[in-house]
């Protein structure tokens, strides 16, 4: 196996397991904070009547409705704080840095692919102007190095063809 399908297998199985991590987390939060708001009507519903009920002898009506309506909302707070105090589990961390790890190494890959790529195309840059050159100015392409070698075939091809003819 590749080490690139390799990252890639790594990162989407680490991407799974976070998003469920998280779907977990959401979901607990959410139950908590659907408990609080259940809570908060039963607590308006009963205890508000009760302790109004209650406390009106000892602070009369108005005092006894402030009084109940507080511990109304001091109850819903509490709920709320401990909703929010959720944090995630310590596997979704360490599943969060091989994430990482292979996203490195996928990047990794992908720029060692890019610059291979600039690599073709630079020499297929070359390649072309090469060809340019060659159908355009054929004796601009030969190097001094072979300029001689070719006059001297050129010289005895001369010398056989007039040989030939004589």
């Amino acid at each position: 196996m590749s080490h690139l399908k390799r990252n890639l297998l790594l990162l989407w199985r680490a991407e799974r397991v976070l998003t469920e991590a998280r779907i977990k987390l959401t979901t607990r939060k959410l139950v908590l904070a659907t408990v609080a708001a259940i809570s908060c009507l039963f607590a308006w519903g009963m205890l508000n009547v009760a302790g109004y009920f209650a406390l009106e002898p000892l602070f009369g009506r108005a005092l006894a409705a402030l009084a109940v309506g507080l511990s109304d909302i001091v109850l819903a707070l509490v709920f709320l704080v401990v909703a929010h105090g959720l944090r995630p589990a310590s596997e979704e961390a360490m599943v969060a840095e091989v994430r990482d790890i292979a996203l490195g190494e996928i990047g990794a890959e992908v720029e060692d692919v890019q610059n291979k790529l600039l690599l073709m195309r630079d020499e297929v840059a070359n390649l072309s102007t090469s060809i340019t050159t060659l159908v355009h100015k054929p004796m601009d392409m030969l190097s001094p190095a072979l300029i001689g070698p070719v006059l001297i075939a050129l010289t005895k091809l001369i010398r056989a063809k007039s040989k030939d003819k004589a």
